[in-house]
């Protein structure tokens, strides 16, 4: 059987710790000593069983591991001053089928899972109120996308329609396309049903969410089952692209007709939580009576970037997750998701940027220009302000060009040194590399990598979904659809407009002083054009959702997860690091060792291929 499903049935026949309180309705509250039977059919109690599904989603976004599973082994980030946050997830060696952060990921899912049958099955016996249909469809709707995410990450997964009271230790891995069209089915059924409100913005699912969750599960869907590739992702074949069109279709469902309304700063701003850009979260509420702000909330604010500087507002982080160069150079100039997305000017103060602004008496600490800004005059920075005059200046190029200040305390005479050091010592040293600010949560009570934050946990929004939009009308055969659908997400923050995907521009390091702007312009700097629009779309998406937890679904979506790993993953080597002892290539996480124990359904033999 399955290994959480079984604990939480254990807990289930003696109450569970349910997530209510009357300030936020996700917040933690126990109710252990209820009888569960008695408890849950009445209206109140199923009112708080029905926010359970939601809360367990923060152990899959909220706490210091959840990166690893949906960031590492990708071509995004890097290795941090601290190492990798999973050295066997970001390589693949020695990724095994005993592996602790894949076990913790699926016993999660399976965790939200069964709360979510939970729900249905208080309903069916007879919870009052005038909102339990509401509350039904709202747990299916999350019971879909946890499987979503099982069905990416590994592939063929268990399904339960039941709550489980007792042990059971017989679930079957269904196939993958028979888990997609079971999840299509249930989703399906909820837009059909239409009682869910079109707009939600406290937390709960609505149509607009289910929309989205559509697009997401009918793209992976078409991928995995109607098209061929090579294993560098190559010679794509679309066998049919019908499931691509209902991606679509779903996607512009949950556009609504809708533009961004807010900028891409203004939109990630933790005053702005409740915009209409952002479809659904996982909220967070600070200042509850009683509860303690440096357990409760989450560490996605301290999880993608090193270590900053030991003063009272500085920017704490865990040392995982640094962008990686390749990430750094698909930033163009004008893009404003540049100085969006990483904290490019640091006041001595980390936090000063947001509580005080930069003003002319703002002391900054360290500035980082873009890899296209003109390094010949990186000094200038200094002599530019007399709050700059302390400045550290470190290149975002490789090789990577820095201005390392020094005061002398007892004289304060101001020296500067020059040089360029290597790519791999500036992306692990200490202070040297950029973090994401996008997610940072100014208000919160200390600095620390602590779940300090309660800075909500968006799960789908609306450029994020213009995105899936434009991926599946492409490969759907719509390509002046799909290029719409992209060039909004563009222009929101101020890159060119395409008017074609032949024309963009990637530009890349090639390990010499020609990837740097030394004077010469960036049109000498190497690029390469007529990408496949696939991997336009990709590059966009790394550029908006940076920091998400979207990227390593989306190469093994596209089927680009080998080719980007070794091109652009420092700790791969070649392909084969990528195999198994079997020769399979390690298309998805292995199915865990704990459940091939407990399950009677499954053995050895079933074990994932790249994992045998």
């Amino acid at each position: 059987m399955n290994t959480k499903i079984f604990l939480s049935a254990m807990l289930l026949a003696g109450g569970v710790a349910l997530t209510t309180s009357c300030s936020d309705f996700l917040e933690a509250e126990d109710k252990s000593n209820v009888q569960s039977d008695a408890y849950f059919v009445t209206e109140q109690g199923f009112e708080d069983l029905s926010t359970t599904p939601y809360y367990k989603l923060r152990a899959l976004y909220g706490d210091n591991d959840s990166p690893k599973m949906f960031c590492s082994g990708t071509d995004l980030y890097a290795q941090g001053r601290s190492g990798y946050a999973s050295a066997p997830l970001s390589t693949y060696r020695d990724l095994t089928p005993d592996n602790t952060d894949v076990l913790n990921f699926y016993k999660a899912c399976y965790d939200g899972i069964q709360q979510c049958n939970t729900v249905i099955h208080y309903a069916e016996s007879g919870a009052a109120g005038d909102n339990v249909a509401k509350r039904v469809d709202e747990a299916k709707a999350l019971k879909a996308y946890y499987y979503y995410l099982l069905t990416q990450q590994f592939g063929s997964v268990p399904v339960s329609d039941d709550y489980i009271a007792s042990a059971v230790t017989s679930f079957p891995r269904l196939p993958q396309k028979d888990v997609y069209e079971y999840l299509i089915g249930i989703l399906e059924g909820v837009v059909q049903n239409n009682i869910l409100p079109m707009e939600d913005h406290t937390g709960r699912i609505s149509m607009r969410a289910v929309y989205n969750f559509l697009a997401k599960v009918y793209l992976a869907y078409a991928w995995d089952t109607n098209t061929t590739a090579n294993v560098d992702g190559t010679n794509v074949q679309v066998t049919d692209r019908s499931n691509f069109a209902k991606a679509a279709a779903y996607a512009d469902k949950a556009i609504n007709g809708q533009t961004p309304s807010m900028s891409f700063s203004d939109m990630w701003n933790v005053a702005n939580e409740d915009n209409n850009d952002i479809l659904f979260a996982i909220k967070y509420t600070r200042g509850i009576s009683g509860q303690d702000e440096i357990e409760t909330g989450n560490q996605q604010q301290a999880q993608f970037g090193n270590y900053y500087n030991d003063v009272p507002l500085t920017k704490y982080t865990t040392s995982q997750f640094p962008a990686s160069e390749k990430l750094i150079y698909l930033f163009e100039p004008g893009d404003e998701r540049y100085e969006g997305t990483f904290m490019v000017e640091q006041a001595e103060d980390y936090m000063n940027y947001y509580l005080t602004g930069l003003t002319p008496d703002t002391k900054i600490r360290y500035y980082f220009p873009a890899w296209y800004e003109d390094l010949s005059k990186v000094t200038e920075y200094n002599s530019s302000a007399a709050n700059h005059e302390e400045t550290n200046v470190y290149s975002s190029s490789d090789p990577c060009v820095y201005v390392k200040v020094t005061v002398n305390k007892r004289t304060g005479k101001i020296t500067y040194s020059t040089a360029t050091q290597r790519y791999s010592t500036s992306r692990t040293a200490t202070e040297q590399s950029m973090v994401v600010r996008k997610f940072d949560d100014y208000e919160a009570t200390r600095t620390t990598t602590k779940p300090v934050s309660f800075h909500d946990i968006v799960l789908a929004h609306l450029t994020e979904t213009y995105l899936l939009a434009a991926e599946a009308y492409y490969m759907a055969g719509d390509e002046p659809t799909s290029l719409a659908r992209l060039n909004v997400v563009r222009e929101r923050s101020n890159a060119t407009k395409l008017n074609s995907y032949a024309e963009y521009v990637r530009h890349y390091s090639d390990g010499t002083a020609n990837s740097y702007n030394n004077g010469s312009g960036i049109a000498n700097v190497p690029y390469e054009t007529n990408l496949d629009p696939v991997d336009v779309i990709l590059d966009e998406r790394a550029r908006e959702l940076c920091g998400e937890y979207y990227r390593w679904m989306d190469l093994r979506r596209t089927k680009r997860l080998i080719t980007y790993n070794v091109k652009y993953n420092a700790g791969i080597n070649s392909a084969d690091d990528m195999k198994g002892v079997d020769g399979q290539y390690k298309w998805f996480r292995p199915f865990p060792q704990d459940e091939i124990n407990l399950n009677e359904a499954i053995d050895n033999s079933d074990q994932t291929p790249g994992y045998v």
